[in-house]
């Protein structure tokens, strides 16, 4: 896997690669947005962006956005000290696939990478029981860190009192059927999902989805005409041990639905089940 890390401050930057080379991990460093941007460009391909928001010239907003716009299927987390829920929305919005919050442990980073590399790359049974238990083993390294060793590093490595979010508690395993077992191709006209091409056409054209807009269309598909929870849609694309607030649901099938409905206002294949979660409806068109 190679991870393109945007950071400025060297010793946070320096933790955050050490932890990742840890986990088996190729690392790209990059100090500034544009150093980044040029990264990406002349090293490619990058599985995965882990973007600090605070940078000193171009912000990794920003770089988020172009990001998006020239590599779609790159997954993207951002790196964000700020709390307030605007930002984390701004991120989503402008294409990220999730986002960390600092103070974060290097438990809490891992199990949100090999999470969404899941979700990048589900594409046979081997490979998905092996996801499954990568993050089954950070969910659970994440858990421990209060009293794991790396955290005090962390701290005196940035100069900061940075320490271990707390998790919560981890919703019952899900009874849905591993992607891996699902049908190589799903047809709900007037739209046609290809699992082994990980990707999605309505009618002739081809809608170009993030790794995890595709995985939540996806979902969806296979349940067609069923209401899905935004727990349940939280656990199955995020994963077990996903930290976060579920509006990261909310603003992905906003993002789907710009691109697949005519009035995403009005939309006519994803309803809202209110107070509840999200349906595809059956046997409908524009």
């Amino acid at each position: 896997m190679r991870i393109l890390l945007l950071e400025d401050e060297e010793s946070i930057r320096g933790f955050v690669r050490i932890n990742l080379k840890r986990n088996e991990m190729e690392v790209l460093e990059a100090e500034t947005g544009e150093a980044a941007l040029a990264l990406a460009e002349t090293e490619g391909p990058i599985d995965i962006a882990l973007l600090d928001v605070m940078l000193p010239t171009i912000s990794g907003f920003e770089v988020c956005e172009q990001l998006r716009a020239r590599y779609p299927r790159m997954g993207i987390i951002m790196l964000t000290a700020k709390s307030q829920e605007e930002d984390k929305i701004h991120g989503l919005e402008l294409g990220a696939d999730d986002y960390v919050q600092k103070p974060f442990s290097p438990g809490e980073l891992i199990a949100r990478i090999k999470s969404l590399y899941r979700r990048m790359k589900p594409d046979t049974a081997a490979d998905q029981e092996q996801a499954r238990v990568h993050e089954n083993e950070a969910g659970a390294a994440a858990e421990s860190l209060s009293v794991n060793k790396a955290d005090d590093a962390f701290e005196e490595a940035a100069g900061s009192s940075l320490t271990a979010i707390p998790h919560a508690q981890p919703p019952m395993q899900s009874s849905y059927p591993p992607y891996a077992t699902m049908h190589p191709e799903l047809v709900v006209l007037p739209f046609r999902l290809s699992v082994s091409e990980r990707k999605l056409w309505k009618r002739d054209q081809e809608i170009i989805l993030t790794p995890t807009e595709w995985t939540l269309v996806r979902l969806l598909m296979e349940r067609v005409g069923e209401s899905v929870s935004r727990d349940h849609i939280l656990t199955e694309v995020w994963g077990r041990y996903y930290v976060g607030d579920l509006k990261v649901v909310d603003v992905n099938i906003r993002r789907i639905r710009q691109k697949i409905e005519k009035n995403p206002s009005d939309p006519a294949f994803i309803e809202t089940v209110w107070g509840y979660g999200y349906r595809w409806k059956r046997g409908v068109d524009e």
